[in-house]
């Protein structure tokens, strides 16, 4: 595996081997700008640039733009690069659903178990690079002090990194490239089927049958429940486990850190947590997810079986029961209301009421369908 580094980078490792005494485990740092690798599947561009005042490593794919990321990253702490960059590879490729086995192939399979790293000369691909830190400025929420290795974050950005202009999206590119030169890839995805019911009091409970890859995070599991209720993702959210701990957006964790907000109890990130971690066929089988701590969506979810699959799969909605309901409309009491007025037209309120409701009824018409719904699923994970 072969990293081309920007002159900051590449200073910085040199830093980092002066402080090794010699050399730093499992990377070699080479004179020349060239490259050993015979293929680019097995090469890397990185950079290292300051967002919202923290320092940040940035590589990119040069084959497909999947990217990987890092924070606190001083000479010291890059004496573990090679474990950092071998975990972010698992996390990343493990999302996709690749076994323990294919992702070691592509770690060992041109020159074994070691980074190369030289000086990066190629403007285009260093661009390409650039474009890819450019996405990261516009998620300026992305920042997570308390991890190395910014998972979620890695993950999203290489989903939506298109700066190489290549046929495919960048996960597809690079299962294409991977199948190319090592051969096919072998997966394995431990699976949740879950039930999320939206509790609406006196009215029918609405009901998603849902889907989802063990080792997806809790934020992405916010994102599925956001898109099969239409909901607009507009306020915040938590997941209260039934051991008692609680679950948030990474945004609202961020914001809970920088101003010192919070009680005694610890709230933790939803996009450093896999379902994996805290869902067990013992335990939290069963939670709660809250959406707006105003209108006070309450969400029962239940975990109904676990099963794995022996191929690349995506979240999918498999069963709906009842229509999503609008935002910003009272909760379960305001909805009553809004149905008795919708379905009155000598309603004193009825015109008022349904120019307010004109953009979710047509979502309604036009989107509110399973097929639908997994064609966005499908987008949103690859």
């Amino acid at each position: 595996m072969h990293i081309f580094a920007t002159r900051k980078v590449l200073q910085a490792f040199k830093k980092a081997e002066k402080m090794a005494g010699g050399s730093i485990e499992n990377i070699e740092i080479l004179a020349d700008s060239g490259s050993p690798e015979e293929e680019e599947l097995f090469e890397w561009h990185i950079n290292s640039v300051k967002i919202n005042q923290e320092d940040l490593l940035v590589l990119t794919h040069d084959l497909s733009g999947l990217t990987l990321l890092f924070l606190n990253t001083d000479a010291e702490e890059l004496l573990d690069f090679y474990d950092w960059f071998e975990e972010a590879v698992y996390d990343l490729l493990g999302k996709l659903g690749f076994t323990h086995k294919s992702i070691q192939e592509y770690l060992t399979y041109s020159k074994g178990p070691n980074l190369t790293v030289s000086k990066a000369t190629d403007l285009k691909k260093i661009g390409r690079n650039s474009s890819a830190v450019n996405l990261i400025r516009q998620l300026d929420h992305y920042q997570e002090n308390e991890y190395t290795i910014q998972s979620y974050w890695q993950y999203q950005i290489s989903h939506l990194n298109r700066s190489l202009k290549q046929e495919y999206r960048p996960f597809k590119q690079f299962i294409s490239e991977y199948e190319k030169v090592i051969g096919p890839v072998n997966y394995h995805v431990d699976m949740a089927e879950i039930e999320v019911r939206l509790k609406m009091g006196g009215l029918p409970d609405v009901i998603r049958i849902i889907q989802m890859p063990m080792q997806l995070t809790f934020e992405d599991l916010h994102r599925v429940i956001q898109k099969v209720f239409m909901w607009q993702d507009a306020h915040l959210h938590q997941f209260i486990m039934e051991d008692g701990s609680t679950i948030i957006g990474a945004q609202q964790k961020v914001n809970m850190e920088r101003y010192q907000m919070g009680g005694e109890e610890e709230a933790y990130a939803g996009s450093q947590l896999k379902l994996a971690d805290i869902i067990t066929p013992e335990t939290n089988g069963v939670f709660t997810y809250v959406y707006d701590f105003g209108d006070d969506w309450i969400h029962a979810v239940r975990v109904r079986t676990f099963y794995s699959e022996n191929r690349q799969v995506f979240p999918k909605l498999s069963l709906m029961s009842g229509d999503p309901v609008p935002e910003n409309i009272g909760g379960p009491p305001g909805y009553a209301y809004f149905l008795e007025v919708i379905n009155d037209p000598t309603h004193d309120e009825h015109s008022v009421i349904k120019e307010w409701a004109n953009d979710y009824l047509s979502r309604l018409n036009l989107f509110n369908d399973v097929n639908h719904f997994n064609h966005d699923l499908k987008t949103m994970h690859i």
